[in-house]
């Protein structure tokens, strides 16, 4: 969402205004019994469970009872809460929420459901709210051809996606057997807006035209089919296009880049993803390095964009380095920049790292070495970058799931943090007399087995061997849990040698 908003300094946390002075405890009519406390989880910590209301996953942001551990998010919290429909449309009698998390089957789609009904007292039948107040048919101003009939089965020779919000398709929705047009109940109940007047995206007024395949002239992109049109300019973007920040800074180059209309002509690749760019649409360059230019999407994904429009605001002068020594042992790293970072010997592990001044951020030596562009001999072919992702990633070195990753764009090659600092060389108690040697996957039907414990070892991930011995590890059996111990410190088990693999 490109909009104002507030920026926790301490935590890095984006909030929007609404968001930023939310009440700190709610009222809520689904959970009347005892009051909700708003709950701020850290940035580097993960979220788990789900919204009650909505079943979305919650964010970082949510309202929780921690007596019943039930949880809603903000806009869930806000919304407001209908306690009972007098004259339903689909049934003579009036209906109240159950505010409940129990078990029941709705009269009008048949679907069994565990939570929150709206129940009529006389006939002893339950509804879910959309249900109840759906309409058999319906009239939509993005669909005047034809009307749209309520469906509660998705006809198996649709994609089960509204042909607006590209949402899936739920209990229940409107459709168009003729047209092959489905929409969700919210966009039903709010219909984007026929025409729009925004200077900022085109000079002129924009028609919203459903179910056109066209390509975006703002991103380039053509996975919408229901552009905003100027029939005088032949204009056509996507909605999500409307608002696109003109100036941003990314974590991707030293400079600022900008927002433009169009490219020069030529052959242009995108620094991020590495494919194509339709130079004729919309994309973003650096006015200081000519040949540099990134897609819209790629510049404003999660964990390469900061989230700021710098439009309006004087650029400084930028470090591109990863850190900055300010003296001997301490350091200002880039990923946390409220902070100076002082090295601390003899951590829990026995190891080194750098640690913040209010004790909340511990970096290890290693990580905070790396620096973009990452070049590991693992995949010498490309340049990795950081990759956040809302999902978790599979890393192609070790098969461990996470969500921040080093990745290649061109070659769908992933690695975690843990492998991309993993020592090239090290020495272990199995074989005294010679180093192993860190190995990145090999194709072969030959069946190998890790020496310390006799476990089948996957070729094709990384794992350790001596080249005299022929004796190969898993990486995790290399280690132990001693991983980045200190020689001299209690274990004798395992020495390391350590052998740069990593550098700009």
């Amino acid at each position: 969402c490109y909009s104002d908003g507030y920026r926790c300094i301490r935590s890095g946390l984006f909030f929007h205004k609404e968001c930023a002075t939310s009440n700190q405890d709610v009222c809520n009519a689904y959970h009347p019994q005892h009051m909700l406390k708003i709950k701020v989880v850290s940035n580097f910590e993960d979220v788990h469970g789900e919204c009650k209301i909505c079943r979305g996953k919650l964010p970082k942001m949510y309202y929780y009872c921690s007596i019943c551990d039930f949880a809603i998010d903000l806009i869930c919290a806000r919304k407001e809460v209908v306690k009972n429909i007098d004259f339903p449309n689909t049934h003579k009698h009036r209906l109240s929420l159950v505010p409940k998390m129990i078990m029941f089957s709705c009269h009008i789609c048949q679907l069994v459901d565990d939570r929150f009904p709206y129940a009529c007292d006389i006939c002893g039948l339950n509804f879910h709210k959309d249900c109840a107040e759906s309409t058999p048919e319906l009239s939509y101003s993005c669909h005047p051809k034809h009307p749209l009939k309520r469906l509660t089965r998705v006809p198996s020779y649709t994609n089960g996606k509204c042909c607006l919000c590209k949402s899936k398709l739920h209990i229940l929705f409107y459709h168009c057997s003729i047209c092959n047009f489905s929409v969700d109940v919210e966009c039903a109940k709010n219909p984007p807006p026929l025409t729009l007047d925004h200077p900022k995206a085109h000079e002129h007024q924009l028609t919203l035209l459903p179910q056109r395949i066209f390509v975006c002239n703002a991103c380039g992109m053509d996975d919408d089919p229901n552009p905003y049109i100027c029939l005088q300019c032949n204009f056509m973007v996507h909605r999500s296009c409307i608002d696109i920040p003109h100036i941003i800074k990314i974590s991707r180059h030293v400079h600022r880049i900008s927002y433009n209309d169009c490219l020069e002509a030529g052959d242009w690749k995108c620094e991020v993803c590495l494919k194509e760019i339709n130079w004729t649409c919309g994309a973003y360059s650096c006015s200081k390095c000519p040949d540099f230019a990134i897609h819209v999407r790629c510049a404003t994904r999660f964990g390469i964009w900061d989230g700021i429009e710098l439009e309006s605001i004087l650029e400084d002068t930028t470090n591109s380095k990863a850190y900055e020594v300010i003296e001997e042992g301490v350091i200002k790293h880039f990923i946390h920049k409220n902070h100076t970072l002082k090295l601390k010997e003899g951590s829990d592990a026995n190891g080194f790292m750098y640690i913040s001044d209010n004790g909340i951020i511990n970096l290890d030596v290693r990580c905070g070495s790396i620096s973009e562009p990452f070049v590991h001999e693992g995949h010498p072919h490309h340049s990795l970058y950081i990759n956040y992702s809302k999902k978790d990633k599979l890393c192609n070195a070790c098969g461990d799931k996470a969500c921040m990753v080093f990745s290649c764009e061109e070659c769908d090659f992933v690695l975690d943090v843990k492998c991309s600092i993993l020592p090239k060389m090290v020495k272990h108690k199995n074989d005294k007399d010679h180093f192993l040697t860190l190995c990145y996957g090999e194709k072969t039907r030959e069946q190998y087995w890790c020496e310390v414990c006799e476990e089948d070892l996957n070729p094709e991930k990384w794992f350790y061997s001596c080249d005299h011995c022929g004796v190969t590890l898993h990486i995790k059996c290399t280690f132990g849990d001693f991983i980045w111990i200190n020689p001299g410190g209690e274990a004798e088990s395992i020495y390391m040698c350590f052998k740069s693999v990593v550098g700009r």
